[in-house]
């Protein structure tokens, strides 16, 4: 997979997310779109996005 489509493939799941998100009656805080963006960018992994998350709202 080239970088063009890892990038794509990342931006398509803060989508999602976001999307998903929203579907359930809330909205992501600015702090962890933030996050999804520095994900969706590539400088930080998938799962330093959900560590991120998790410790942000205390969820183990």
């Amino acid at each position: 997979m080239t970088e063009a489509q890892k990038a794509k493939r990342r931006v398509k799941v803060v989508r999602a997310i976001r999307h998903s998100t929203e579907l359930e009656g809330s909205r992501s805080t600015n702090a962890t779109r933030a996050d999804q963006l520095e994900y969706a960018r590539g400088k930080i992994t998938a799962a330093e996005l959900s560590d991120r998350v998790r410790s942000r709202y205390n969820v183990q």
